[in-house]
């Protein structure tokens, strides 16, 4: 396994395990497979971040089975906290430590910032595995949204999570 952050020459991958999570999981994300599947390469190139935001992937040879967003305020009062945005991992891959290591270098590239304090991120209340791993790391649930997603007539809560790492 091979992690690294995506770039625009990665556009097609990213664009692949994107439409890929929100089509597995439509309730975990706050935009629709629907939504998305409409949008070019390009478009999706362009959704890869440069500088201090990044997204990473994680890959198996060169299939990208997992991926992970980073995203730092950029106001001068809110830039020691990050959000950690879009995880998901393939599901022929899943329970077999993909989320751990995605998580461990997203964390690992936030503290080599000096800036970052604090990661911050949302996961819908019913996603049991996906919180197991965020506490397992030392997260913390500091507020729930009620009805915080509404897709086909359902509500979704979502917990939010926080992890201070300075």
């Amino acid at each position: 396994m091979i992690i690294k952050t995506l770039t625009k020459h990665d556009g097609e991958d990213y664009h692949q395990i994107r439409l890929e999570a929100l089509y597995n999981n439509p309730d975990s994300y706050g935009t629709t497979y629907q939504e998305e599947a409409t949008k070019t390469i390009d478009d999706f190139r362009d959704k890869i971040p440069v500088d201090n935001n990044f997204i990473l992937g994680c890959y198996d040879d060169k299939k990208i089975i997992g991926i992970i967003a980073f995203h730092q305020e950029s106001r001068i009062k809110t830039k020691h906290k990050a959000y950690i945005r879009s995880m998901y991992v393939k599901l022929e891959y899943r329970r077999q430590g993909i989320g751990e290591l995605l998580l461990t270098e997203l964390i690992v590239k936030a503290k080599a910032t000096n800036e970052i304090e604090i990661l911050l991120l949302d996961v819908v209340t019913s996603n049991v595995p996906a919180k197991q791993l965020y506490l397992s790391f030392g997260f913390k649930i500091y507020g729930i949204e009620k009805m915080a997603y509404k897709f086909n007539n359902q509500y979704q809560n979502i917990d939010y999570m926080s992890l201070q790492i300075k």
